[in-house]
This record gives C-alpha cells, structure tokens and sequence, in this order.
C-alpha cells in the first residue's frame, strides 16, 4: 500500500464530498453542516488506545481528524465515545460525526517522494540552498540568519558535510555548486505539510499569475513548472504548485476542487518552515514571488514528466551561473 499522507486524506476527503478549508500545516476547517475545525494526526497504523488518549488530552473538545490506513473497531468506537473524525485512505472510509462517507469514484493518490518517520532536518535542508545562493563566504551566525536556525545547527550541519564546503578566513562557502544542489535534490524528502488540487480553463502560467496576486496576504509564492518557467524557461508548464502560509479558497477566482490526476494547480501549506527566508534571500530583500530554485527543481521533479530531468539541468544550469557570479 502507499505511505498515508495528508494530501491522500484531502483527495479522500473532497471525493467522498467533505469539502475543507486549509488553515494551515496541520489544521483544516471540514465544512459539512457548518465548519469544524480540526487537527490532522498522520498515523501509518491505525492509533492505539493510549495514542487516542494523549491526543485527546492535548486537543480541544476532540477537535482531531486522524489519518491512517485502516478503519479498526478501536478507533471507530472511540470516534463515536469522543467525537473525533477518521479517514481511512486504504479502506477508502471517512467517518464524521458517526456517518461513514465513501467516494463515487477511485481516488487518486498524489505522488511524494519516500519520506523517513524520522523528524525532517528542514534546517539542515536550507543551509544547502542557502550555500547554493553564493560563493561569498559567510559567517556561521551569517548562514544562520539567512536561514533561519541556530548558529549551533549551522556548526553541525556544515561539520557534516565534509569536503563539500570549504572554510575561509571570512566564513564558509560552498567548494561546488552542484555537488551541493545534487546532494539536495537526492535527499529533499518534498515540504510536507497539507496540499488541495485545484483545476481552471485557463493557461497554467494565467491560473499561477491569479492565485499569486489572490494570495499576496497568505505570502504565495510559486513552484514547480512555473517556477522554473521564471528561472530558466524549458518545457510548457503542465501544473502549477503554489506554497502559502494559510489555505485559500480558489473557489472565488475560479478554481474548482480536484483530485491529483485531473490537477492543474496544487496549493501547499507547507510544514517545511524555511521556504520563505530562502526565497525571500534569493530575491535580494525583495518581496519574493517563486520559491528558491532548488525547491522549485524539486517540485519539477515531484511533478514528473518525460522532460522533467531537462528542465531541471536548465535550472541547476542557471543557478550554477548565478553563483558564480555572486
């Protein structure tokens, strides 16, 4: 079976007609007779009776929506006793409220890259973009703001990765560039959090220039094809990935709730915290409007495609020569 995930939850959830409001990483509003509020709890096995009770203890009145692979009698009795809600993306089972909801159609799944159940160093992560930006050296408590980290995660992080950085008398820097982008784009496990498929009529670019401008107060900013259509143009952008810090509801400009395999826009809430400040260094001190482009080749990747390789060498390419230049 595939790794349970938030976003196979969301698809679950939108075809068993549940519609939801993203508020964040791990918060969605379900907006059935009325709105609730609820915090999502990934599980890769159905919660145990003590899990239950923790969680409990932690959330508000059973505001919790637990995603696992299976529906078991523990937790259906549980949900019924303390009014938590459970989507079951296996069994292919949502359970609100004592009602079971089921989709009409097979839900697709959104592709992810393998994820460790191991806590993500998305610190560790930004410190290799933030290395990838220039060849000036840099001081540890300089990488550490531009990051945003502490100066010792910065020390550990760089005491890790050996002959691939290089130290001055000013600071640290990268010895290459692309051993370091390479690196990242080998072990980036993608930015997690809660994404919604989105689909419109229009150009993918026009659906990305709307949502952007839509979501200026949620700070969008752009990824994947289009992205890399503002980097280093290639191919024809297929879908666009849009990262914002709270969800919005498209359905005001346009967009229609989808699943994955009919998409042509995904908005993410990501749980990766740092895909700001590297934008925002990037863009100079400007107000960012595309992730960096490491994240963005990533999610060139995540989107796939018989080109997508190409199109991600065009990016590496330029980023390379920004580098060297900076």
């Amino acid at each position: 079976m595939d790794r349970v995930t938030a976003d196979r939850a969301i698809d679950l959830l939108i075809a068993s007609g549940v519609d939801v409001d993203v508020q964040g990483a791990f918060i969605v509003d379900l907006l059935l007779d009325g709105r609730r509020p609820v915090e999502m709890k990934v599980r890769q096995a159905p919660a145990t009776p003590s899990q239950i009770a923790r969680d409990l203890r932690q959330s508000e009145g059973g505001r919790l929506l637990y995603v696992v692979p299976r529906l078991t009698p523990t937790l259906r009795s549980a949900a019924a006793e303390w009014g938590f809600a459970v989507v079951a993306v296996d069994d292919g089972v949502v359970l609100i409220g004592g009602q079971e909801f089921r989709p009409l159609a097979a839900v697709a799944t959104t592709p992810t890259l393998p994820k460790s159940s191991r806590r993500t160093p998305w610190g560790r992560f930004a410190l290799l973009r933030a290395l990838c930006r220039t060849r000036e050296p840099r001081t540890q408590a300089q990488l550490a703001e531009e990051v945003g980290i502490t100066q010792a995660a910065v020390s550990q992080s760089l005491s890790k990765l050996g002959e691939l950085v290089a130290r001055e008398s000013s600071g640290w820097s990268a010895a290459k560039v692309r051993p370091l982008a390479e690196k990242f784009l080998a072990e980036y496990p993608g930015a997690g959090g809660i994404g919604v498929n989105w689909f419109a009529l229009d150009s993918v670019n026009a659906q990305a220039e709307k949502v952007l401008s839509a979501g200026r107060a949620e700070n969008a900013i752009l990824s994947g094809d289009v992205g890399a259509d503002r980097i280093a143009p290639w191919r024809v952008p297929t879908k666009a990935i849009i990262y914002a810090d709270s969800g919005l509801d498209l359905a005001k400009v346009g967009f229609a709730r989808t699943l994955a395999e009919r998409a042509t826009l995904e908005l993410r809430v990501p749980a990766d915290p740092t895909l700001w400040s590297t934008a925002n260094a990037y863009a100079g001190g400007q107000r960012p409007s595309t992730a960096d482009p490491l994240i963005v080749a990533h999610d060139v990747l995540r989107t796939g495609g018989s080109d997508a390789d190409e199109a991600v060498e065009h990016v590496v390419k330029q980023l390379t020569r920004e580098w060297g230049e900076r």
